[in-house]
């Protein structure tokens, strides 16, 4: 039985991605930690079920940011 794939579609995919950013922003601006293996059941025995894996990894560019400790 062949498998269904839908055609990528460059504005949903685009859309997905700037959504998924701005949910993993936000929420590790809010003190959340959002790293770690997110397993997605569906209700619906046709569809998938996902497995989601976010790592923190350390930016490749300088912010430019020097934090300066206060001395007591």
């Amino acid at each position: 039985m062949p498998t269904h794939e839908p055609k990528p579609n460059v504005e949903t995919a685009t859309t997905f991605e700037r959504e998924l950013e701005a949910l993993l922003l936000e929420s590790f601006a809010r003190g959340m930690s959002v790293q770690g293996t997110f397993d997605i059941s569906t209700p619906v025995a046709d569809a998938p079920d996902w497995s989601v894996t976010i790592e923190k990894r350390a930016s490749n560019e300088s912010s430019g940011y020097e934090p300066q400790f206060l001395e007591e």
